[in-house]
């Protein structure tokens, strides 16, 4: 949170923190507990980490950049989506945040926005149960760092389940996607690539497109080059074209899974395609 100021807490001097202050973990996933004296309102800008918070008492109203706004009562745990500005108004003595890098929530440019699940929500219980049992081990430094990374990965995973993307994050990213792989479907591309044109780690591109559209996204790209074959193939005005030409220009380079491929999507073989075109004799 901010101070009235809006000056991030953590960045306020020791001793103008009134009460206990407490912070450990890594650059991925940190957690920070804040001790504060009565009534504070401010503003919290778009920071580099999305935060979930959540007080230990008393109560906060929180309003998003977009008129959104929640009552959130103690040991409620919510999100502040890392480009999303807010206000807030809180009477809390303590509260609890916790830092995680866009990245560990498949987010790779930081751009994601989360839905806040309603207070009564059972999805919120098992992320609050798992940071009572976790939260001391983030903050020992001692904590060895393989360990420390299944801890960060436990966490994300839980928050996740617990905060969707909302709907039109879900659906920019996607469209983002799918207009990469038709734009650039002609030259060779890899999951990571399709992955950073929507600002996604290769793990949240290949979950968002089983998702939305029930394949991988190599298996949509595979199916867009198909199309792009049999188009071109039917439309050949030379019964000398070379089929093996036009898969090649198409990123197909065995011949052999390409037929394969191409008679299971439409039903024959590329010579059958180009027989039936507008060059058949």
């Amino acid at each position: 949170m901010t101070t009235p100021d809006a000056v991030p807490m953590d960045a306020v001097p020791m001793d103008a923190v009134p009460m206990d202050y407490e912070t450990g973990g890594d650059a991925d996933l940190s957690i920070r507990r804040i001790g504060t004296h009565g009534h504070r309102s401010g503003t919290i800008g778009p920071r580099p980490d999305h935060v979930v918070f959540w007080l230990a008492d008393g109560r906060a109203r929180l309003t998003a950049d977009d008129g959104s706004s929640w009552d959130v009562g103690a040991e409620r745990p919510m999100m502040l989506s890392a480009s999303v500005a807010y206000s807030f108004d809180t009477d809390a003595t303590a509260m609890t945040l916790l830092h995680l890098a866009p990245a560990l929530l498949g987010d790779r440019d930081g751009v994601a926005e989360f839905r806040q699940p309603d207070a009564a929500d059972p999805r919120t219980e098992p992320l609050r149960a798992l940071l009572r049992d976790v939260t001391g081990r983030v903050l020992d430094p001692t904590l060895p760092a393989d360990e420390r990374a299944a801890v960060n990965r436990r966490i994300a995973t839980v928050v996740l389940s617990t905060f969707a993307p909302s709907r039109s994050d879900v659906e920019h990213r996607m469209r983002r996607a799918i207009r990469f792989v038709h734009d650039e479907a002609g030259r060779p591309l890899s999951v990571a690539d399709i992955a950073a044109s929507c600002g996604l780690t290769e793990r949240g591109v290949q979950a968002l497109f089983r998702r939305r559209l029930a394949v991988t996204p190599m298996q949509y790209l595979r199916e867009v080059r198909l199309d792009r074959v049999h188009l071109e193939l039917g439309r050949s005005r030379s019964g000398a074209l070379l089929v093996s030409d036009v898969a090649r220009r198409w990123q197909f380079t065995h011949l052999g899974r390409f037929a394969a491929h191409y008679r299971a999507r439409f039903g024959e073989q590329p010579h059958e395609t180009i027989a039936r075109g507008p060059g058949a004799v």
